[in-house]
């Protein structure tokens, strides 16, 4: 008894295929029966779930029937799907048990493929390629690519399978990067209700010919010489399309029609085809074969196996009719046959391996719409009449005859037939019935002895799968199936085996003269499936504009519709789009990749085109490929990048999203929404400790601006993570904080003479109590002292606008009693504590430490705090008090500053570049210091005040700092001969009646120091050094001629940001006014020392603000600026840093040709009175303090907007006349200069200037003052 032998494929397109004596008997695809375009089989509760897919039932039905057998007669079932193959544990699952204990497991997805390819070839001896998007994927991870076979009589041998990391095959196989390049052209079919979607590469191909070469773009798919592999950097393939995409596309209008697109899909075809003619010349070579069999999706290519069959001169092809994963049923079930000794290979003549419909089938669905037809049974000579005349006239005619073709071809037996005689055939066609993409060819259909007279190619192609050119003098004779580069996808037919068509063909030379060629197209509407049945033929048939249905022998008519001819169709045909390619040479996008790259791993975002969205999303979808680029190697971890962890352990990558670890052996049990995510400094710390090298963890530390204490709370934390997946770190030179000085657990009681020396043991270096602070600290972190839940308690903006007058109310009206409530009254609000409170707070060893340092004094019967506590970014700042009122405050060294909207305003503004060394003068608290400590490898911080320093070594222990050095002394004295890279002050800066220089006073011009520092500056800077300063700014207009004067040194780009002009009485009323206990008197008293002071210097204005000083290379040109800004309570020293970048590109002898653009924060607010003339028109910006509100008129309105609009290059739009405008607007951050276009608009004109008008205004208005230092600190 003969065996039978099921197979199943449960990939996309399932389907299902019964072998007997090594022939394919039956196959069908299940969405011919279920009606679902491919039929994705996965149940609605697991879409996307492999292992949840379902049995196509309905197709094993259809087989078993076809074959007159029950399940239990088949001798084995082989189920195969790509990836990870579930396939045979799913069978065996819902499969009876007599019948699951059948089910056989293929070794890989693409051997199924390469019987399907070799067996029914009819080949004795052949060369074999599998290729498609993804094959099997093995227990190492990988995932088949490409395999070639060499078949010889019953055997196949592997010559090479090309595999790709399966995790990172997404744009890493041949498959692909075709499917990638479809989708992005739209040609997408979307399966049922899910998010799941298939590409349609077949509408690519026809694409391609439309675009053209561009030569300055990358090359994609490199051939390895003399080897089969290919070197393909997805990552890089990535960058290049979403840079196309940045500068070309629109977002209008079909994508598909978009000229880079175009390009792209004539690129990757090109690509495809040398590739594939590389990898099989290779293996002819070496196997001496002439003959080449294949399968697999790219198989579906019929351009590239004719490109194959012609340039590496083959005897024959064959290319299996299924040769996407519909044909995995037909391959396992002889790769099963063939494993169970079989040894017969029947060659393959026809694709109709569906069964055919009885007669009693054909009548009923007759029966049915007997109402809508008319019918006519002829005989066979009379059929082929019939149809032959319907065409000569124009007419379009479907065809329905015994079972249904396997594969996506109709070949006959579900066509569509016209005549590509007519000219305009192919567009009657498309409007009438096929309702698809103007540009796609139809394909020819010819008698195999007839083809070499008008193609290019002398063998047989029956299963329309290789695309010849047409000779050039016969193109004109069949325009309805020549394509654009004068091609037809060729279907060849003999009279044994089609001899319907083969019979039409004749007819119509005989009836109309010219070529024996036919036009074929599928039986379908667009969307579904190809016709299965009778009844959906004539349904389908109702429901176009088809004009006659050949069913069998009976021919078809509709009642009651007339049949117009071809000349009143052309009437109604319009003028479709044609695609077309952008002019050659284009230039290339490798600037803007790079920009691509540096926004994603570096967050370098300086005039990046894509907006935070767009990054995110491209993040997501191809920054795992990284790894993998040849182009962009670097990235920003520590360790070359592998994101393969372990035998199963793979990242992946997502640095703007969320990146995670998989255990891709246990994969399919998870849902990637239970699995860990993390952050882009989470993951480089997560690969730095499983790769080290000298010097990672500092390296790491700056790059994260972390301090050490943070490091080590951060790499426990990794290694938490990574034991989870069983990776085990690299210790390494893992960082020990310094221990604590032996006086630790015995500081002696201070003596009351000295009890206003608080941290007196810090006035020795060496002295450490890191160990018990770093509790001190958890407390802090512990409790949420962070500056907005404090905020967030006292209904406050921020902690500089604590008024001691509100304290009381904070105290009994607004705190609970929770640890950060205490907390908040003990270190901001002069509150006082029962002792036992605070031992419950703290701990007793840590309140006896904290007396015993001075930071906890004893008030009546209860405990206050000697110091102020602040917190800026992460960073805690013990202080002394802002309001030193009471007996207790009385000190006999000069305070140590709070930190006031100056200290805070420097740490927002100053650009924090990744240096070696920094120097914080007048470092007070330490404050700029410490924050510099996270991007510093080495910070040195100098005070003239000794109790400064010690608080700011108390406060370095406090948060775990370890690389910053705190030295008394006079500005540069300590430093004298060495050089840094950054320098921050925030000197004294007052200009004081008081002539003592120190804590708040800067002399009686406030300038006295601020002098100091910028004259000793230039030689304590390296060459490319940058001093920030924050100070009162004297007369702020004179400053470019007073840093003239100051700057002992070379080229420099100068910035200053002033806030508002404050006029002697309302400079000089904070300062003379004491919040209590003060007589008017008195306060005149005062007021008028400070009004004599300000007329005596010679001040016009004092305006708070900051000076920023870069230096330059001698080849470049010193520039100065001033712009007025909000005092900032968030960062800005990004827009800071850009402003330096922006006056190096407008330096720039390219600067011609870079973009200009509309800072995105800012709006327009206009003004008008009732009567619509007393109009007002302002600029500003509601979240950016880097913004003043501008007021502006019409013209410099209408000159702003328009480049919003069109985003204009420098050259085509900036004139003498506007040249002037266009600079001062890109120095106050309003315009930004950049290499690329930020965004590509759809209504973009013509990049014009404007006319020339000579009334552009645009006045900077004044922020609000910013009073500093006021006596009540003291």
């Amino acid at each position: 008894m003969m065996q039978h032998h099921l197979g199943i494929n449960l990939g996309h397109e399932r389907s299902v295929a019964i072998v007997r004596d090594g022939e394919i008997v039956v196959a069908i695809e299940q969405e011919r029966l279920d009606r679902q375009k491919y039929s994705i089989g996965y149940m609605l509760q697991s879409a996307g779930v492999a292992s949840q897919m379902q049995l196509p039932w309905e197709s094993i039905r259809y087989c078993l029937d076809s074959c007159g057998i029950a399940i239990a007669d088949i001798a084995s079932i082989t189920a195969n799907m790509p990836g990870v193959d579930f396939a045979p544990d799913i069978a065996r699952r819902v499969f009876p048990k007599d019948v699951a204990d059948k089910v056989i497991a293929l070794p890989s997805h693409h051997l199924a493929h390469a019987y399907s390819a070799f067996w029914p070839s009819g080949f004795d001896e052949a060369v074999v390629l599998a290729v498609d998007a993804t094959g099997s994927t093995g227990a190492d991870h990988r995932t088949e690519s490409y395999t070639l076979y060499e078949g010889r009589g019953h055997t196949l041998t592997t010559l090479h399978s090309e595999t790709v990391a399966s995790h990172l095959a997404g744009i890493s196989t041949l498959g692909f990067i075709y499917e990638y390049i479809t989708r992005k052209a739209g040609f997408v079919t979307k399966m049922g209700n899910t998010q799941i979607s298939h590409a349609e590469a077949g509408k690519l191909m026809g694409l391609a010919p439309f675009g053209g070469q561009q030569s300055q773009w990358n090359r994609w798919i490199h051939p390895v010489e003399g080897s089969y592999g290919l070197s393909i950097s997805p990552y890089d393939i990535f960058l290049e399309v979403a840079a196309l995409e940045k500068r070309y596309d629109t977002g209008t209008g079909k994508p598909y029609l978009r000229p880079y697109l175009v390009d792209l899909a004539y690129k990757v075809q090109q690509e495809l085809e040398q590739a594939l003619l590389h990898i099989v010349d290779l293996a002819l070579k070496q196997t001496g074969l002439r003959k080449l069999c294949i399968a697999g999706g790219v198989g579906l290519n019929s351009v590239a196996n004719y490109q194959l069959l012609h340039h590496l001169q083959l005897e024959d092809i064959f290319i299996f009719p299924a040769a996407g994963d519909s044909g995995i049923a037909a391959g396992a079930a002889l790769w099963a046959y063939a494993t169970n000794g079989g040894n017969k290979r029947p060659k393959l003549t026809k694709a109709t391996l569906g069964h055919a419909y009885s007669d009693r089938q054909i009548h009923r669905a007759l029966q049915k719409f007997e109402a809508d037809v008319t019918v006519v049974e002829l005989a066979d000579d009379a059929m082929v009449e019939r149809t032959a005349q319907a065409l000569a006239q124009g007419y379009i005619v479907a065809r329905f005859e015994g079972g249904s073709e396997y594969g996506p071809r109709a070949l006959g037996h579900r066509s569509i037939l016209a005549d590509p005689s007519f000219e305009r055939m192919q567009d009657i066609l498309n409007v009438r019935v096929k309702f698809r993409e103007a540009f796609r060819p139809f394909a020819p259909v010819i008698p195999l002895e007839d083809v070499s007279q008008v193609f290019e190619m002398s063998v047989g192609a029956p299963f329309m799968l290789v695309v010849p050119p047409i000779r050039p003098e016969m193109r004109d004779k069949i325009p309805a199936v020549t394509h654009v580069d004068g091609t037809g996808r060729v279907q060849t037919v003999t009279e044994a085996d089609n001899s319907y068509f083969y019979r039409i063909c004749r007819k119509l030379v005989e009836l109309r003269q010219g070529l024996p060629v036919l036009l074929n197209t599928s039986f379908n509407m667009a969307g579904q499936p190809i016709v299965e049945t009778p009844l959906e033929a004539i349904q389908t048939f109702l429901e176009t504009d088809i004009d006659y249905l050949a069913l069998e022998n009976f021919w078809i008519a509709k009642r009651h519709v007339k049949v117009q001819n071809y000349a009143e169709h052309l009437e109604k045909v319009k003028p479709s789009p044609i695609p077309h390619g952008l002019p050659a040479e284009q230039p290339s996008v490798l600037d803007l990749m790079a920009q691509l790259d540096r926004a994603m791993f570096w967050g370098d975002m300086t005039d990046c085109p894509w907006t935070e969205a767009e990054l995110q999303t491209l993040s997501s979808l191809g920054a795992r490929y990284k790894e993998t680029s040849i182009l962009f190697p670097d990235s920003p971890f520590d360790r070359p990048l592998k994101t393969q962890l372990s035998e199963h352990v793979v990242l992946i990558l997502d640095p703007l999203g969320q990146s995670f670890l998989a255990d891709l052996s246990k994969l399919s049990q998870a849902k990637k929404s239970n699995l860990s995510t993390y952050t882009l400094p989470q993951t480089k710390l997560l690969l730095a400790l499983l790769g080290q090298s000298e010097g990672w963890q500092e390296r790491l530390r700056i790059a994260q601006r972390l301090t050490h204490r943070e490091l080590e709370g951060q790499l426990h934390w990794a290694m938490e993570q990574l034991s989870q997946y069983n990776l085990q770190p690299e210790l390494g030179d893992r960082p020990r904080l310094p221990t604590e000085s032996p006086s630790d657990s015995n500081l002696l009681p201070l003596l009351p003479s000295e009890t206003d020396r608080i941290f007196a043991p810090f006035a020795d270096a060496n002295f450490s109590l890191r160990n018990s602070l770093s509790q001190f600290h958890k407390l802090l972190q512990k409790s949420d002292y962070r500056v907005e839940s404090i905020c967030d308690r006292l209904g406050i903006d921020a902690l500089q606008a604590l008024e001691i007058t509100h304290f009381h109310y904070y105290d009994r009206y607004k705190l609970a009693h929770t640890d950060l409530d205490n907390l908040i009254r003990l270190f901001l609000l002069r509150v006082a504590l029962p002792e036992r409170s605070l031992q419950e707070l703290f701990g007793i060893n840590l309140f006896t430490i904290l007396k015993e340092l001075g930071l906890l004094i004893p008030r009546n019967d209860q405990w206050a705090s000697r110091i102020d506590l602040f917190c800026i970014e992460g960073i805690y700042l013990a202080t002394d008090h802002r309001y030193m009122l009471l007996d207790e405050d009385k000190i006999s060294e000069n305070p140590v500053m709070y930190i006031g909207s100056d200290s805070a305003g420097l740490v927002y503004t100053a650009p924090q570049y990744a240096v070696e060394q920094v120097l914080d003068l007048c470092s007070g608290s330490g404050i700029q210091g410490l924050v510099a400590s996270r991007y510093a490898r080495q910070v040195t911080a100098i005070d003239i005040n000794p109790r400064a320093i010690r608080f700011a070594r108390f406060n370095a222990q406090l948060n775990g700092i370890d690389n910053i050095s705190f030295h008394e002394g006079n500005l540069y004295e300590p430093v004298r001969g060495r050089r840094f890279d950054t320098i921050l002050a925030n000197p004294p800066f007052v200009p004081s009646p008081n002539k003592n220089l120190g804590f708040r006073d800067g002399g009686e011009t406030g300038e006295e120091i601020l002098v100091q520092i910028v004259n000793g500056s230039a030689a304590h800077l390296t060459e490319s050094g940058r001093l920030f300063i924050v100070s009162d700014l004297v007369n702020a207009k004179d400053y470019q001629s007073k840093l003239a004067d100051w700057w002992q040194g070379g080229a420099t780009h100068q910035l200053v940001l002033c806030t508002a002009d404050r006029d002697e009485i309302l400079f000089s009323i904070p300062h003379s006014h004491a919040p209590f206990g003060q007589t008017l008197n008195h306060y005149n008293q005062e007021l008028e020392k400070w009004l004599q002071n300000f007329q005596q210097a010679n001040l016009t204005a004092v305006n708070f603000g900051y000076i920023f000083i870069s230096c330059l290379p001698a080849s470049q040109t010193s520039s100065y600026y001033c712009r007025t800004i909000h005092n900032p309570t968030i960062v800005i020293h990004q827009q800071v840093l850009a402003y330096f970048q922006q006056q190096t590109w407008l330096q720039s002898s390219e600067r011609g040709h870079y973009f200009l653009s509309l800072a995105p924060d800012l709006r327009f607010r206009v003004e008008e009175d009732l009567d619509g003339r007393d109009r007002k028109i302002e600029l500003f910006s509601p979240v950016n303090p880097y913004f003043t509100t501008y007021q502006i008129n019409e013209e410099v309105w209408h000159l702003l907007q328009t480049i919003h609009r069109i985003q204009p290059q420098w050259n085509a739009f900036v004139i003498p006349f506007n040249a002037g405008l266009i600079e001062d607007l890109i120095g106050k951050g309003i315009l930004h200069l950049s290499p690329e276009r930020l965004t590509v608009k759809p209504d973009r004109k013509s990049e014009t200037p404007l006319p020339k008008t000579q009334n552009m205004t645009i006045t900077e208005l004044s922020t609000k003052t910013t009073p500093t230092c006021l006596s009540s600190y003291l």
